[in-house]
């Protein structure tokens, strides 16, 4: 049966070539440990276009368990958008599908997405809502936007039949007053209640092109206050804080003892993608398990610098040098250096370099990946 299937493919597409109806392209992205060696990555990808719709295979093959093979299916059918995924690996065992259709009309915009399968539903999926039997389970996600609000419901169905899950709803462009406006987002979910109350994109106009800009996000478990400065014309610079409130939420709820800073972070555009940002945590612990900084043992403030310039072939090159310190240590306690470069070579080719090293525990490493296109 594999046999017949792999004789019919290949005389499928060299039907298709031969008659000319459609077209193909692909690419082709690998990256290697280069002080391993080990290859880390290898993604080969083919798309055929034909009649409006584009048909896509995805091979991911590293010699291991973790070996795929993604088809997908993208076009449009009358006003509706579509794009249909699914997911093997060599088992060959399926491990999930997602179906996205859309519509846009009369400034009403409409999105659908339903996700089944351990990819998606599961622990590590982008549409996990927490049910037991996840490769089993379905996610709906149903969206709609009209100027200024958009609603995003969930539902699951973990077996049992569909219920509720959770809802996010924001609003854009909120007028204020003296011409200040800003973005809030809502959050809530059935099981937890109130996940995230978010205020953003607030602008106050100073004077002489100099604008102050703040937002804050509301969770269960802390508060998160961002504040900059705007000069128009020069650079962006945002300076962002890291707390929550002291009290005694079980004995008081209203008791306020004062603000915890775990750590702040000034980022400062200089045009393009040049920039430099500083990042000091008074609370390390705070920014690994929240995922915002990879601080390594003892490590507590970075420097970053970002690059940008024109490529050789018309494209852009960029690069982004990062210093990380400990309280003590060798020169300025300085006690990893870390670098990413990406680097057009030719109109089809681009070329990825990784780089870190420690000074304080000597660890180092290399890797190299590219794109091919074709």
């Amino acid at each position: 049966m594999k046999r017949a299937l792999a004789v019919f493919s290949v005389l499928a597409v060299l039907g298709f070539s031969a008659f000319g109806i459609g077209t193909f392209s692909g690419k082709w992205a690998a990256t290697i440990d280069v002080l391993t060696p080990e290859l880390t990555a290898n993604t080969l990808t083919l798309n055929y276009t034909d009649f409006g719709w584009t048909f896509t295979g995805v091979l991911s093959l590293l010699g291991s368990s973790s070996d795929t093979f993604d088809i997908s299916a993208k076009g449009a059918f009358g006003p509706f958008s579509i794009n249909g995924t699914m997911n093997f690996d060599f088992s060959p065992a399926y491990l999930g599908a997602k179906l996205v259709t859309s519509l846009d009309f009369a400034g009403l915009s409409l999105s659908f997405v339903a996700a089944h399968g351990e990819k998606y539903v599961g622990p590590n999926g982008d549409y996990y809502t927490g049910c037991q039997t996840a490769s089993e389970s379905l996610t709906y996600v149903l969206t709609a936007k009209v100027d200024p609000i958009g609603v995003e419901l969930w539902f699951r169905d973990c077996s049992t039949g569909t219920e509720f899950y959770s809802a996010d709803i924001t609003l854009k462009g909120i007028s204020l007053c003296c011409g200040i406006s800003l973005d809030a987002e809502l959050v809530f979910t059935k099981l937890d209640g109130f996940k995230s109350l978010s205020f953003s994109g607030i602008e106050i106009p100073l004077c002489c092109g100099v604008s102050l800009t703040a937002g804050v996000t509301f969770t269960t478990s802390g508060k998160e206050l961002s504040t900059g400065l705007k000069w128009g014309g020069v650079a962006d610079t945002c300076f962002t804080v890291y707390g929550d409130a002291i009290g005694e939420p079980e004995e008081n709820p209203t008791e306020w003892l004062g603000i915890e800073i775990y750590g702040w972070k000034i980022h400062c555009s200089l045009g393009d993608c040049n920039y430099v940002e500083f990042l000091t945590a008074l609370d390390p612990d705070y920014f690994v398990d929240n995922d915002i900084v990879a601080f390594e043992e003892g490590e507590f403030e970075y420097m970053k610098l970002g690059f940008c310039g024109a490529g050789c072939c018309g494209g852009q090159y960029t690069v982004a040098i990062s210093i990380y310190f400990v309280e003590s240590g060798k020169l300025f306690g300085i006690n990893r250096l870390g670098a990413t470069m990406s680097i057009p070579v030719m109109n089809n080719l681009n070329v990825t370099v990784d780089f870190s090293s420690g000074f304080t525990t000597p660890t180092t490493s290399l890797s190299v990946g590219w794109v091919f296109t074709f």
